[in-house]
């Protein structure tokens, strides 16, 4: 009856305009006829204004029933655990509650928000209380805050976030591997300072994306490991007053251990600068293969191609097929680093304890960070899959490069003593003077340099050298340099091949860290709550349930 009485109680205040609406609270009395309404503080007398519930208040609700719910209720239920271990509250009502904590739904939760100054923790609290006798578990949410609670959500909330975040990473590892593994001896110009330096291979190219990729989820699951201490039992921020097993807690709810320090429990948010600035730095590096990739996809180079699906059209220009989504995937590239500031700004110059301002405001955009990251990802691993090298273009265009004229000056020093300072100079001059003869018009290719102006261009510094016109031809070829790159990590195709496989090693390597880490969770799921993920019996509660989605309200609040 009680129940009933207060729904409807509740369904009629929440009917009334913004600025008369009452937030009350249901306290039963010895009778059961005997209702008293107030706030559920006994400091303040007015719900909140208008302006604050509507446009702050009640949208961050929104959020955090759709994000933070199943973790509130998580740690309900490692709560309860504890007053049952502490002797406050018996097995029979400890049942009941944990019962109605894996029962509730976003919707029994929701209904309650207008009796509750529109907070999430309150209104789980009263949905709980709406459904016990009365009186039947009066030390329930004893020496308890909402700052432990809020900060240990949101905590966990960001670490199934970055395991997320590297599983997208790990994939477009794993799809950059393969599109390298295809390409070993696909040869091209390579660049630096945008001018032709040595012949490369695409292969050697998409090697250097992969094994950057997968340093990048290999940091990430390290920082996913790094911040998996849990700040329940902080309290406020000194700590609570009963014995409270801070190390139980955490073992619920998967957490490697307790943050040692109350206060850093519920003043820091550094794992979310922390992990803004790993996802800015991965997208920075992104953002650079994606600028050659823009660069080799254009009219001045014509090198990759990618397939109708990513490609785009002019309204006024019908011969152009323009590649757009590379532009986007780069552009969404610089959000993450502007993300990143904006969370690192939101936290500046505010006090060390819990604030709202940094628990609440300064992380309005975070589950933004995730998104676009994750869109970001998306999008250039389906670049990656797509993308068609034009071998023979890129070759031609190799071949037609002075990209090996090292090889002539290293051989000028190794084979005839030439000083190596004084076979650069020599080298130089015989590609000037060649330069020279032909004019701006004509392109100076390997096959205009003779070996008859090497020769002279060694006399007029003083050597006399006998040069081989087929060793020369030879060490100007492009595919015959990939050969000679001996070291390690070095473009020569079977160098690359070893580096795909270090990368394959070591992305299995992160596949195990990636599968203990959500098999960390999952166990604690199940020891807390008593049902496996994907059980009809229980909520949707369980760990990663919520996909990552933009949200209103924004921020993990």
């Amino acid at each position: 009856m009680q129940a009933a009485l207060s729904a409807a109680l509740a369904a009629a205040l929440s009917g009334l305009p913004g600025r008369y609406r009452r937030s009350y609270f249901l306290v039963r009395g010895l009778r059961p006829w005997h209702v008293e309404l107030m706030l559920p503080t006994g400091r303040i007398e007015r719900a909140p204004a208008a302006l604050v519930d509507e446009a702050v208040l009640a949208r961050r609700f929104d959020w955090e029933i759709r994000c933070l719910l199943r973790h509130y209720t998580w740690i309900e239920l490692a709560h309860l655990g504890e007053y049952a271990r502490m002797g406050l509250i018996d097995a029979p009502t400890a049942a009941r509650i944990r019962r109605i904590v894996l029962d509730l739904t976003p919707d029994d939760v929701t209904a309650e928000r207008t009796a509750v100054m529109s907070d999430p923790l309150f209104a789980l609290e009263r949905s709980v209380h709406a459904r016990l006798p009365a009186s039947a578990a009066p030390a329930w949410h004893v020496d308890r805050s909402r700052n432990d609670v809020q900060a240990c959500a949101q905590l966990m909330l960001g670490r199934e976030r970055l395991l997320a975040a590297a599983g997208s990473v790990r994939a477009l590892a794993r799809t950059a591997t393969e599109a390298a593994a295809g390409h070993t001896r696909s040869v091209m110009p390579g660049y630096t300072q945008h001018q032709t330096a040595h012949p490369i291979t695409f292969g050697f190219y998409l090697a250097a994306l992969a094994e950057a990729v997968t340093g990048a989820a290999e940091s990430l699951h390290a920082l996913a490991d790094a911040v998996n201490l849990s700040p329940l039992g902080a309290g406020a921020m000194a700590g609570l007053e009963l014995p409270w097993d801070r190390a139980r807690l955490a073992h619920a709810l998967g957490f490697a251990g307790p943050q040692p320090h109350a206060l850093t429990s519920v003043a820091s948010r550094a794992w979310v600068l922390r992990s803004a600035a790993e996802l800015a730095v991965l997208g920075t590096t992104l953002s650079r293969f994606l600028t050659d990739l823009i660069w080799w996809s254009g009219a001045s180079c014509r090198f990759i191609d990618l397939p109708d699906e990513l490609a785009g059209i002019s309204s006024a220009m019908p011969h152009k097929r323009n590649f757009p989504v590379l532009e986007r995937a780069r552009g969404l590239t610089g959000h993450l680093t502007g993300l990143a500031v904006d969370l690192m700004i939101g936290q500046r110059n505010t006090g060390y304890t819990n604030l709202v301002e940094v628990s609440k405001e300064s992380t309005r955009f975070l589950e933004d960070l995730f998104t676009t990251c994750d869109t970001m990802l998306g999008l250039a691993d389906l670049v990656i899959s797509g993308v068609r090298f034009r071998a023979g273009r890129a070759a031609r265009v190799a071949r037609a490069e002075l990209s090996t004229a090292s090889t002539v000056a290293n051989r000028l020093t190794l084979d005839h003593a030439i000083p190596a300072r004084t076979a650069q100079v020599v080298v130089g001059t015989w590609i000037a003077a060649a330069a020279r003869r032909l004019g701006d018009d004509a392109e100076l290719t390997p096959n205009r340099l003779t070996a008859a102006d090497l020769a002279a261009a060694c006399a007029r510094a003083g050597y006399e050298v006998d040069v081989d016109a087929g060793l020369l031809r030879a060490d100007l070829d492009a595919e015959a340099s990939l050969a000679r790159r001996v070291t390690s990590g070095s473009t020569r195709p079977e160098q690359v091949e070893t580096i795909l496989a270090e990368v394959r090693a070591r992305l299995r390597a992160a596949d195990a860290t990636a599968a203990a880490q959500e098999e960390r969770l999952r166990t604690a799921w199940l020891r807390t709550t008593g049902t496996e993920p994907g059980d009809p019996s229980r909520t949707r509660t369980e760990p990663g349930a919520a996909t990552t989605a933009r949200t209103e309200t924004g921020g993990l609040s």
